[in-house]
């Protein structure tokens, strides 16, 4: 245990094993299995090294597999119920049609060892991505002190709390140099949390049933290297399952374009997760995309460009026309004050 070939050979030994009582991977996640139990149920297993989740209709199902699991592996735990642990988060169904899932004792965690006690109303300032050259840096304790908060922030963010994330990416690029004004913004993020420590991230089916629905934003030329913020989440109904908050790697001349290698980073994610439902069993339409950049779909429709000003654009970021012709997304307008992914771009303020 520990070592590096360890986690790959325990996952050929347990995927063996799954496979031999009936289960298939998940034609693009290895670490989802799938089986229909006697009575036409499925029964799908998520694996994270040794913690499984397993899900089904048919609960007696779900006993034969524990039951099978404990013969072959001895000593197991399994946990079942409407509220329960995964990987550290807490997993709450005991609203119908829905889940909450919170990590109430990891935030409790990180603000006492942070001993914070005072509260701020958003993430950051407007000022979040500045950058002051002339603060001076943390000292060797603190940068180490630093890095590992921003890292712990960084694992509840991707989680279950996608309103720090932002924050959390923008502070995880001065890990290496970070300064009294980047510890500054640390704290203040801390004290945001300290004020809604009680927030967690709530999943429900929509009324038209699952739909693939991807927000996709840009914020042109905000870093102080020019580069502009990237970020998308998607929802298969209320409440969003991926989100994405990253800088982007080159440098763009326009919005537009800073919205094109946005729109055409984050679609493949969307295509990812049409693929794993399809490969789930269910029967899944295009995956819509919404852009509230009405100059980049017009580019998009087009597949090239259009003008002077964008002739320079790098012909990879067009594939998403591709992806449209082949029915696999859907672009769909959305205006900016309804952009939910717009959380994801920039701190906002106030009652947004």
């Amino acid at each position: 245990y520990g070592l590096v070939e360890a986690g790959k050979i325990w996952y050929n030994t347990l995927s063996a094993h799954l496979k031999t009582i009936g289960f298939k991977e998940n034609p693009v996640e290895p670490c989802v299995f799938n089986k229909m139990s006697e009575k036409g149920k499925q029964i799908s297993i998520a694996l994270f090294v040794d913690d499984l989740k397993i899900t089904s209709a048919d609960r007696g199902a779900i006993e034969d597999l524990v039951e099978s699991l404990r013969t072959k592996f001895k000593t197991i735990t399994a946990n079942s119920g409407e509220v329960h642990s995964y990987l550290g988060m807490t997993f709450d169904y005991r609203r119908k049609g829905s889940v909450k899932i919170s990590m109430e004792k990891y935030v409790a965690d990180l603000l006492a060892a942070d001993q914070t006690s005072k509260t701020a109303a958003t993430p950051a300032t407007l000022e979040l991505f500045s950058v002051d050259t002339n603060s001076p840096a943390l000292d060797a304790k603190q940068k180490e002190e630093f890095h590992s908060r921003v890292a712990k922030l960084l694992y509840l963010a991707k989680r279950i709390r996608p309103d720090i994330l932002c924050a959390t990416n923008f502070l995880s690029t001065r890990v290496q140099c970070p300064t009294y004004e980047d510890l500054n913004k640390l704290k203040r993020l801390y004290m945001y949390l300290n004020g809604t420590r009680t927030l967690g991230l709530r999943l429900e089916c929509n009324e038209t049933g699952m739909e693939i629905y991807t927000f996709v934003d840009a914020a042109y030329g905000v870093h102080i290297d020019g580069k502009s913020h990237t970020d998308a989440c998607i929802s298969l109904g209320k409440g969003t399952m991926y989100n994405r908050s990253t800088k982007q790697k080159i440098v763009s001349k326009s919005s537009t374009e800073a919205e094109l290698i946005a729109l055409s980073d984050s679609s493949g994610q969307a295509i990812w997760t049409r693929n794993f439902l399809l490969g789930q069993g269910y029967k899944m339409d295009a995956a819509i995309v919404g852009q509230d950049n009405k100059s980049t779909m017009t580019k998009v429709d087009m597949g090239r460009s259009t003008s002077e000003r964008t002739r320079h654009i790098s012909i990879r970021y067009f594939w998403v026309k591709d992806r449209v012709d082949s029915n696999e997304i859907t672009l769909r307008y959305v205006p900016t004050d309804v952009m939910v992914a717009d959380i994801l771009t920039k701190p906002l303020q106030a009652d947004l």
